[in-house]
This record gives C-alpha cells, structure tokens and sequence, in this order.
C-alpha cells in the first residue's frame, strides 16, 4: 500500500511540475513580450490562470500525502499524543467530506458546476470552452477524494509516506 500511495504522489508531484513549467513559460512569453515587442499576445494571461489552477491543484494533493498543509496547533499541541492523533484523523474526515461535497456539487445534477456551463460557451482570449475549464474543480477535488483517506490511512497507520529529511 505505501508503494502504491508513493507512486501515486509522485505521479501528481510530476503533472504539478509539468503545470509549474507551462505557467512559468506563459507568464515570461507576457513579461518578454510587454517588454520587447511593440504588442503582447492576449493568451497569455488566460493560459497563465488555468495552468496556475492545475498546478496548485495538483501539488495541493501531493500537499495533502505529505502533511505539508499549515495548521494551527496551539490548541492540539496541548493534547495527549493520542488525542492529537484522533483529532487529526477527524480534521482529515471532515475536509475529505467537503472535497467529496464539491466534487458532486461540480459533476452531478441539473445544478452542477459542469452542467451549467453551455458547450458553446468559451474563453474570451484563447477560445477554450469553458466546461473543459470547470472541469478543473471536478478532476482536482476528485484526487482529493483519493488523497485523503490515503493520509487517513497513513496517520491510523502511524505509516510516513516519504522519509522526514534533515534540517539543512
């Protein structure tokens, strides 16, 4: 199972950095171009949001294997180490719920976020329909449906996906 997860998180650690590398690609191709050239393409901008969009998703599943999410631990730090692990393991549940909420909130029904959107509907500088856009919040919320039970898992567990590395 720990492989599984690992390959699974390196795999979104990977299609993260592929996102990483388009938006930073766009965002110089706009700062080269509204410095050098006498006009700026107008793709630019848009690219550089929906690659943004992709990318945050992405590491933010890799964010969540690896417990790297900020947390406020004034209150728990106070807690016995049993009582933290249990309130960990409900946080997780109650976040893996709201992920679960949005995802069908994005995909079901006649009020769904992909069914709303008309097919003819598309963006204004790059000409993309706009339900391949949305589909962004049903892809990136379905992997946190993955993700976290795999860390609830890991913290009932006590299972560390990847090795804590030394301070530098």
């Amino acid at each position: 199972m720990k492989k599984f997860m690992k390959a699974y998180n390196d795999i979104l650690a990977y299609i993260g950095v592929i996102f990483l590398i388009g938006f930073i690609g766009a965002v110089l191709v706009q700062i080269v171009s509204r410095t050098f050239l006498p006009k700026s393409p107008n793709w630019t901008e848009e690219a550089s949001r929906y690659l943004f969009i992709f990318m945050v998703g992405f590491a933010g599943n890799t964010a969540v294997a690896t417990d790297e999410y900020v947390g406020v631990d004034l209150l728990t730090s106070h807690f016995s180490p049993k009582l933290q692990k249990y309130t960990k393991i409900l946080v997780l549940l109650i976040i893996w719920a709201f992920s679960i909420v949005v995802f069908f909130m994005a995909v079901m029904g006649p009020q769904g976020l992909l069914a709303l959107t008309p097919p003819a509907m598309a963006s204004t500088a790059m000409r993309l329909p706009m339900n391949k856009v949305y589909i962004s919040v049903a892809i990136l919320y379905g992997l946190y449906c993955l993700s976290y039970p795999m860390r609830i898992y890991c913290v009932v567990k006590d299972i560390e996906i990847y090795e804590k590395g030394g301070e530098a």
